[in-house]
């Protein structure tokens, strides 16, 4: 009989039970998944970074040379695993093929947090000896992070939900809990196609921290307090589209008193604009309101009904700088590191193992900064396995993800011509304007800056400038 499927993917995410499941998927003799062959990082395994005579590098520029190797090296049909920061380039192809088989693999994701959160904590990722458990104190529930988490997560099955409607397939849907089932595992084996049946579940593998959720966590009663702002309806199943709520709300900014409201470009940490509103609005800097969720905005709203909206842009070489050197060049960001280790392995870009501990010239840092810029090209659109931070993401596109809850009234720039800009507005609002000006420290730019960055900065931000009529930098 002809095979049904030319290869199959595991979409899933961290600490859901797919190491569980490609595992007992393995223990068939005509099935084998290689593991995250897309992670952005290493290929198939941690810290491989050459699988079946391909390197990173080559990875990056044919994605599909590695599934034509998987494919040969298998006994019976090959598959993978494919999570949300995976090679978005490999889930659109999957998604659209037929002869693609698809299993999507979820888990409540407030489990998965926290069992991530857990993993951190003890470095232990896998277990296979119950007696090795590494005991874990409960952790504090942080409603911040759970919201970073949730973004990509809810847009990821969104993504494929839509995707797979698009293209008219159908997906294998199982669930963490599903895998405990024998039936479940033999039946997920018939549906790629297998002949063979599996007498008892795959056993290497045990389950850590089975313990419920109220003892592995300090502050149960916050963790309800940001799960019910964000799934009211509960939190069972991940919601069949983006939760209408998004991170990027929590990181609007208001001033208590008066009725202004920021929408800020991610960028520099402190934003020396939040300096300027406080001075505006005659309270600390501590005291203006953050981290709100879509049910806040609307009640500050309605607090302010002639209030006023605003953003800032800022030169896109500028805008690059300030993310090369708060998010790439250090090298103690745990949330960059892996990012980082990938700009360095595929992509060459020669940065320091170790910053700001080791001294860097201009020279060297002008170099990494062009490898930066040359990678921001096929990154921003959409070429590369890396994701696109939203530091360095267009000022269009951050714009156009505002419009879907708040479009500024104002769209200031940094510049010259900011300081009258801000007069404008504190008039609009009946107050002074504050004497003081928002700065952007771009010494380190001045230092460096030249022909090549500038015509760098151009071929990867090219929407950017011909939308907003950008000049040369100037610093």
């Amino acid at each position: 009989m002809t095979q049904r499927f030319d290869y199959f993917v595991i979409f899933a995410g961290m600490r859901t039970g797919s190491n569980y499941l490609e595992r007992n998927l393995n223990a068939a003799p005509d099935v084998r998944s290689f593991g995250e062959l897309f992670n952005p990082y290493f290929i198939a395994h941690e810290g491989q970074e050459e699988y079946l005579g391909l390197s990173l590098a080559d990875r990056e520029a044919d994605p599909n040379a590695l599934v034509a190797r998987v494919r040969a090296e298998a006994t019976g049909l090959a598959g993978f695993r494919l999570f949300h920061d995976h090679d978005p380039r490999m889930r659109a192809q999957a998604l659209a093929d037929p002869r693609a088989a698809k299993i999507v693999l979820t888990r409540n994701p407030l489990d998965s947090f926290v069992s991530y959160q857990r993993a951190l904590a003890s470095n232990q990722w896998v277990l296979t000896d119950a007696k090795g458990q590494v005991e874990t104190d409960a952790i504090p529930f942080d409603p911040e992070a759970f919201a970073a988490f949730m973004g990509p997560y809810t847009a990821f099955l969104t993504d494929i939900r839509q995707g797979l409607a698009r293209a008219g397939q159908t997906a294998l849907t199982l669930r963490y809990e599903d895998l405990q089932d024998l039936d479940v595992i033999n039946g997920a084996l018939a549906y790629l196609g297998s002949r063979h049946r599996l007498p008892r579940p795959e056993r290497t593998l045990k389950r850590q921290n089975p313990e419920p959720l109220e003892t592995k966590v300090t502050n149960m009663e916050e963790l309800r307090e940001a799960v019910a702002a964000l799934d009211p309806f509960g939190l069972d199943h991940v919601p069949p589209q983006p939760v209408d709520r998004g991170p990027a709300v929590r990181s609007y900014v208001a001033c208590p008193g008066t009725g202004l409201l920021y929408l800020p470009m991610e960028g520099p940490q402190p934003d020396p604009v939040l300096d300027w509103m406080a001075a505006l609005d005659g309270c600390a800097p501590a005291d203006l309101i953050t981290g709100m969720r879509q049910k806040d905005l609307r009640d500050w709203r309605a607090a302010h009904p002639d209030s006023r909206t605003f953003t800032l842009l800022r030169h896109p070489l500028a805008r690059a700088y300030t993310a090369f050197v708060t998010r790439i060049l250090p090298s103690d960001l745990q949330s960059f590191a892996e990012l980082r280790y990938g700009l360095i392995a595929a992509y060459k870009v020669p940065l320091p193992p170790r910053y700001p501990a080791e001294d860097l010239p201009h020279q060297a840092l002008q170099k990494a900064f062009r490898g930066f810029l040359r990678f921001l090209k096929p990154n921003l659109a959409a070429q590369t396995s890396l994701r696109i931070d939203p530091s360095w993401m267009a000022q269009t596109t951050v714009l156009q993800g505002m419009a879907q809850v708040a479009l500024p009234d104002r769209i200031l720039r940094d510049g010259p011509g900011l300081a009258e800009d801000l007069r404008a507005l504190a008039a609009e609002l009946g107050r002074p304007a504050p004497d003081q000006v928002p700065r952007f420290d771009t010494s380190g730019l001045d230092a460096i800056h030249g022909p090549e960055l500038e015509k760098l900065a151009r071929t990867a931000y090219a929407r950017d400038f011909a939308t907003f009529g950008f000049q040369d930098y100037r610093g």
